[in-house]
């Protein structure tokens, strides 16, 4: 929970919804003592399995400190986001319903396709796999009607994330903004190049990306197309609502999303948003062109015209109120009513299956 992306926004934001408003009970189990980037309250209480060694000795305490944790806390359910080793719960013989929840493509990719050797053939290994493993989950969680297409199992519901931001009152500049961690699946690789052609017609532009991770390849790749004056690579902050309000455009290059958490909080706040149609995550939030530009996938001069058009429009955004009604839709009482619906449904059937 130390990292500061959209998933662990996301379940902290969750949990904190869940005791506060339902009156939950809430274990989580992490793997370390690291503090969570986003807060949370003191009611859920924390489980620290401190793995260490190999892998096998890792996969070893990962196992018998999840049984030692749920056999101690006796759940109603387990719900794991936990990476590919979370796939193997339900040999754990835990014994209470289980549920996988799923926040990116099923084909998400760490490293480019060209990277032959042992990294792709780990990836093919997990693709053949994690289909097979998620069906023996009491239920798979995605985030979009495209993600459950993908996955092709009868157990798959559809809940989306909750957009938990407030948006401020707008003060846009002349800023175009990523909010992406510096990794291969984000694109930053692909935003740079755009960049450079983009600020040949808008110099009095910058560029603000806010993420994790080792900027050396970014920042690389800006000083050989000369942009580094005009792009500025910042460290996360939990105060982004403020950064969203004076924001000209958000700009998204990601190869593969789930249902990207910042592109959501933009729209949220009245940013007009630019988004590559990757797999499979920005499709379900820009639904047409009133709500962003959806740019088929690594069109850059597409995505070039389109930010075009929004600078030479600036400060007006003619799809911001379009794109602010369009994500109401994923308010927190709407769709953690859906998670309660489901806790419960399991639970039910947890106990009829016991009688």
């Amino acid at each position: 929970m130390s990292g500061e992306g959209g998933v662990q926004r996301v379940i902290a934001f969750k949990l904190n919804y869940l005791v506060t408003h339902f009156d939950f009970d809430i274990h989580l189990v992490c793997h370390d003592q690291t503090p969570s980037f986003y807060p949370m309250y003191s009611r859920i209480q924390m489980h620290y399995l401190n793995l260490k060694g190999n892998r096998w000795s890792y996969f070893n305490q990962y196992r018998q400190g999840i049984k030692d944790t749920v056999a101690q806390v006796k759940p109603d359910v387990v719900v794991v986001c936990d990476g590919f080793k979370g796939y193997f719960l339900p040999f754990f013989r835990l014994n209470v319903p289980l549920v996988f929840e799923v926040h990116g493509s099923y084909y998400n990719r760490i490293y480019p396709s060209r990277s032959w050797g042992w990294r792709n053939a780990l990836y093919l290994m997990e693709l053949l796999m994690k289909r097979p493993l998620a069906a023996r989950f009491d239920c798979l969680v995605v985030l979009s009607e495209m993600a459950k297409k993908e996955w092709k199992l009868r157990s798959t519901v559809v809940i989306p994330n909750p957009n938990w931001i407030v948006p401020l009152p707008r003060n846009p500049q002349k800023v175009a903004l990523m909010v992406a961690r510096h990794s291969y699946e984000k694109g930053i690789d692909r935003m740079l190049p755009i960049w450079a052609k983009f600020i040949q017609y808008h110099p009095d532009w910058t560029l603000q990306i806010f993420g994790s991770g080792s900027t050396s390849s970014s920042k690389a790749l800006a000083h050989q197309l000369g942009i580094l004056d005009s792009v500025y690579f910042e460290e996360p902050t939990p105060a982004i609502t403020a950064i969203y309000a004076q924001s000209g455009m958000f700009l998204m290059t990601s190869r593969f999303e789930g249902l990207p958490m910042a592109l959501m909080e933009a729209m949220a706040c009245g940013v007009p948003c630019v988004a590559y149609d990757c797999p499979v995550g920005p499709r379900a939030l820009l639904l047409s062109q009133e709500h962003g530009y959806l740019i088929p996938e690594d069109n850059s001069e597409a995505f070039l015209s389109a930010m075009n058009e929004i600078a030479l429009d600036f400060p007006n955004a003619p799809h911001a109120s379009t794109a602010m009604a369009s994500v109401v839709r994923f308010q927190p009482e709407t769709v953690m009513k859906q998670w309660v619906a489901l806790f419960e449904s399991l639970r039910s059937n947890a106990k009829d299956n016991t009688v």
